[in-house]
């Protein structure tokens, strides 16, 4: 086979501390390589350097005809990306198009370089015809016309996957491809990823925490350890070198608790106009108790992040009630006001498409946090909007927006009418002595000292983002704590070490914890009761084991 790519002696460091230590390997033309590591082995960083858009200290790539050194000018990096198209790690950036005119945009950027929808009629429909090829690999041609905001999760990694794709790079970089979707999904993914290898004779170089991703796509898999090739060859033997790390799994304590969380004969429906219903939840009814975990499990684009999100009290329902247990009174979530603002507050998420911040520091992210969060840092901001002339019912608002994904908060605040220098006016930022305090004791929980809170997000691994991402959803000590598929891109050694900090964290504070995951075997590892969605209906409610069977088996061969 013929060499498309060498990466040789290629180190980087990050504030002193190496990420990438000599790493050298090659890829032919035509061939698909994983990488295989655990959280901060330093994959994305890598990812990243052979995409051209990082530096590195030291070492070279040669690409073709190409050869980039560290000092090398900025074009060299430049044609890098030419040749090279990425999809990172929970990275949803989409045109507010259809499924379609996302590709379409994409297929004209790879001719024209303008990322646009052509206007003549019949340079769009041949255009949309090689869309819709693209998109029938992955899996969405029948989603083609649905706007991307409205799709799943899963759905949307596939079609960012579809739209570097249409790129037609010479080597598609791939960061955790198909992570937050089911399994029957995956599969079609890495089918298509296949049939686009060999109709386009594309190389791609993957990096996947999942082993069964590796065994069903790489030809051959490179293990990396704490930024260094570890060792590299046929797949089967990498994972199993890479698996004989796992520690043992904590055993399951139950817990009898009250009911804390109830959601009561509960619908909803999601029109788009003009493609009419997309989404429609039945009348559902579902209770939560204290120390017990429930697993929430289903198709991609089942209904279960909707559910969540009512769960939190950041979506609605048409009809029906969400209440939480708070001092003793049950506080419906659909009621704007003082009383659901605090009984809210004892309510941690973690968003499936959660994002940082990109310059905040990890103790920035602690003390605003706090500020929404803090008993007393909430009393302050009520007092701070009454002094403005602000309502109760503006601050509950505002306290909502401001626990959404940064970027659909910002558009969340402008259709409501609202500033977001309004939002830092209310609610301040806490103490950042009295942060550290606590954000010291809740990373060491997951086995990260107090170095990682001076690290800006961007300086995060995956695994680090996700980690931290937790650690923040437990600063109120919650009542109930709602994970919405975060756990999709976490390696097995460290998913291993979160799935037992979660039965560690249910003995502990004994919260109501609902977990939405693709991950099977994870949910039936740590939930003591599983929930199966299908069509937007509850369709099961019951034992892991036996909910899973119901869905249609285990996360065995992708």
């Amino acid at each position: 086979m013929t060499m498309l790519l060498l990466c040789d002696s290629v180190s980087k460091s990050f504030s002193g501390f190496k990420v990438l230590d000599s790493v050298s390997f090659k890829i032919d033309r035509s061939e698909i390589v994983g990488i295989l590591g655990e959280s901060g082995a330093g994959k994305t960083t890598l990812l990243r350097i052979l995409r051209g858009v990082e530096g590195f200290d030291s070492g070279r790539i040669v690409f073709e005809d190409l050869e980039v050194n560290a000092d090398s000018p900025k074009e060299s990096f430049l044609e890098l990306q030419r040749r090279t198209a990425i999809q990172l790690q929970r990275t949803f950036g989409l045109w507010p198009d259809s499924a379609v005119d996302n590709v379409v945009r994409a297929l004209v950027y790879h001719d024209v370089g303008d990322e646009i929808v052509p206007q003549d009629e019949g340079e769009y429909e041949e255009y949309r015809a090689k869309a819709m090829e693209i998109l029938k690999a992955v899996g969405l041609d029948s989603r083609a016309d649905l706007w991307s905001g409205v799709l799943s999760g899963g759905e949307k990694q596939r079609l960012i996957v579809a739209r570097q794709i249409a790129r037609k790079p010479k080597l598609l970089l791939l960061d955790e491809p198909g992570t937050m979707t089911d399994f029957q999904s995956r599969a079609a993914l890495v089918d298509a990823l296949k049939r686009v290898r060999d109709e386009y004779g594309m190389s791609i170089l993957f990096v996947s925490h999942n082993p069964s991703i590796h065994e069903s796509l790489a030809d051959r898999t490179i293990l990396l350890e704490r930024g260094r090739v570890l060792m590299e060859g046929e797949t089967g033997r990498v994972v199993e070198s890479f698996l004989s790390r796992l520690e043992e799994p904590l055993a399951k304590t139950r817990i009898p608790g009250e009911d804390v969380l109830r959601i009561e004969r509960t619908s909803k429906v999601y029109k788009l106009v003009p493609y009419g219903k997309v989404f429609e939840l039945m009348e559902t009814t579902l209770n939560f108790r204290s120390g017990e975990i429930t697993g929430i499990v289903g198709p991609s684009g089942a209904g279960k992040t909707v559910i969540m999100r009512m769960l939190a009290g950041l979506e609605l329902p048409d009809a029906g009630e969400v209440k939480i247990l708070y001092r003793g009174e049950w506080v419906p979530l659909g009621k704007f006001g003082r009383k659901s603002l605090k009984a809210r507050r004892r309510i941690g998420i973690l968003h499936q498409e959660f994002d940082l911040p990109y310059w905040a520091s990890v103790l920035e992210l602690f003390a605003a946090r706090l500020g929404i969060k803090d008993y007393r840092s909430l009393e302050e901001a009520v007092r701070r909007a009454e002094k403005k002339g602000i309502s109760d019912s503006v601050v509950d608002v505002l306290s909502r927006l401001a626990e959404l994904p940064e970027g659909e908060m910002e558009i969340k605040l402008k259709e409501a009418g609202l500033d977001k220098s309004l939002l830092k006016e209310i609610f301040k930022e806490k103490d950042p002595e009295k942060a550290r305090e606590l954000a010291v004791k809740i990373l060491g929980w997951f086995g990260m000292n107090d170095e990682i809170l001076m690290k800006k997000t961007h300086q995060l691994s995956g695994g680090e983002k996700i980690r931290v991402a937790l650690a923040l959803s437990l600063v109120s000590n919650p009542k109930v704590l709602i994970l919405d598929e975060p756990f999709g891109d976490l390696d097995p050694l460290t998913l291993r070490k979160v799935a037992n900090l979660l039965k560690k964290i249910k003995v502990w504070f004994k919260p109501a914890i609902i977990l939405v995951s693709h991950q099977l075997e994870f949910v039936e590892e740590v939930a003591d009761r599983c929930v199966l969605i299908r069509d937007g209906k509850v369709i099961m409610d019951g034992e892991p084991r036996d909910v899973i069977n119901r869905l249609g088996g285990g996360e065995h061969g992708v």
